[in-house]
């Protein structure tokens, strides 16, 4: 307990001792908003407004339904899923007690840019919760890095089921290879926590002045002490198995609306599409993800075979089908539980 609570007190210092520029901050705005628009201009020339418009008519709304029924699926897969990891870390947070905090970050980091959603899920959503800050970070970091994992597998198997092109063998093997070294890197890491938790604690331990240095290290072994307790081998076989279920929700949704665009398709070929489109929200842009989201299902949709028409729409209509229901009700959440920042606020007067 004396070490959590140092590290959680080292979090809080590090938090302060890292003023962001109002300069730097809009910079970053900037270039995501720049490359928000360079995205959408390319986007747009690829594309006709008016065959677009013929798709939208030509979709099977039925499909969608269904696909946003995969989808709610895969959300509340997400939600156990975090609550296990709370749990393995001692936290008392079940499903109801995480699911405003998860779809309320959600819906944040749709309106709002650089991910911010995430940072108030791991540093001002716990205070209502009843979670430390460390618990919650270390959750949120081994949930990125697992579906980030995911991601990378499903892009790979993705690539060897195209037949419509030629994919380079290069590309293969690259994509093979950067799953399976983030995967053992992600083993290893979760392996040897609790050793390197403990090798940054010793190497602070008998300092009290707060240095960034000693900062990092005791964040750092924060974090790391929190990964070995929720990677626990029964842990993390349950949380792997949420995960597989996590993303069939999610390429569920993308390989409906598949359907429902007439575009011929598999469980294999909406993973792909799911894997890129994913992936290219790590490219800084505006909030929304709006335009990387765009051009990558768009491209995903060409390389299986798909016509500029069906491409287009269907990049627009699994873009919305994605962010306007999270965050519909992630903001609903957000009102039905004011405490999740009301809680936080009081605190930070009292300090």
């Amino acid at each position: 307990m004396g070490n959590r609570k140092g590290s959680v007190a080292g979090l809080g210092q590090g938090m302060k001792s890292r003023p962001n520029s109002p300069s730097r901050r809009w910079v970053k705005h900037l270039i995501g908003f720049l490359i928000t628009a360079i995205c959408l201009i390319v986007f747009f020339k690829q594309v006709n407004f008016r065959e677009i418009l013929d798709a939208f008519m030509n979709f099977q709304w039925g499909y969608l339904v269904v696909g946003l029924i995969s989808l709610s699926f895969g959300y509340a897969m997400r939600i156990f899923r975090w609550s296990v990891l709370l749990q393995s870390a001692g936290a008392k947070a079940g499903f109801a007690v995480c699911s405003a905090p998860f779809l309320g970050s959600i819906a944040l980091n749709n309106v709002l840019p650089l991910r911010l959603g995430d940072v108030v899920r791991a540093l001002v959503f716990p205070n209502s919760m009843g979670v430390s800050r460390v618990a919650a970070t270390s959750s949120l970091i081994m949930e990125r890095l697992i579906d980030l994992i995911s991601l990378l597998s499903c892009f790979a198997i993705g690539l060897f089921a195209i037949h419509t092109v030629a994919v380079p063998s290069e590309l293969k093997s690259l994509a093979v290879t950067l799953s399976v070294f983030c995967g053992i890197c992600l083993f290893l890491g979760f392996m040897f926590s609790e050793k390197l938790s403990r090798m940054l604690g010793d190497l602070v331990k008998k300092n009290d002045s707060f240095t960034k240095l000693e900062i990092v290290c005791k964040t750092a072994a924060g974090l790391l002490d929190g990964f070995n307790s929720m990677s626990r081998p029964a842990i993390l076989i349950r949380v792997m198995i949420m995960s597989v279920f996590v993303w069939l929700g999610e390429a569920g949704l993308f390989y409906f609306v598949l359907m429902g665009a007439g575009v011929e398709s598999s469980l294999v070929i909406s993973m792909l599409v799911m894997s890129m489109a994913t992936l290219s929200t790590l490219v800084p842009s505006s909030p929304g993800y709006v335009g990387p989201f765009h051009l990558a299902a768009f491209t995903a949709i060409s390389l299986v075979g798909g016509p500029a028409a069906q491409a287009g729409s269907y990049a627009v209509i699994v873009h919305l089908s994605l962010w306007l229901p999270t965050t519909i009700a992630g903001l609903v959440a957000i009102w039905m539980r004011p405490e999740l920042f009301r809680i936080a606020k009081s605190q930070a007067v009292k300090r």
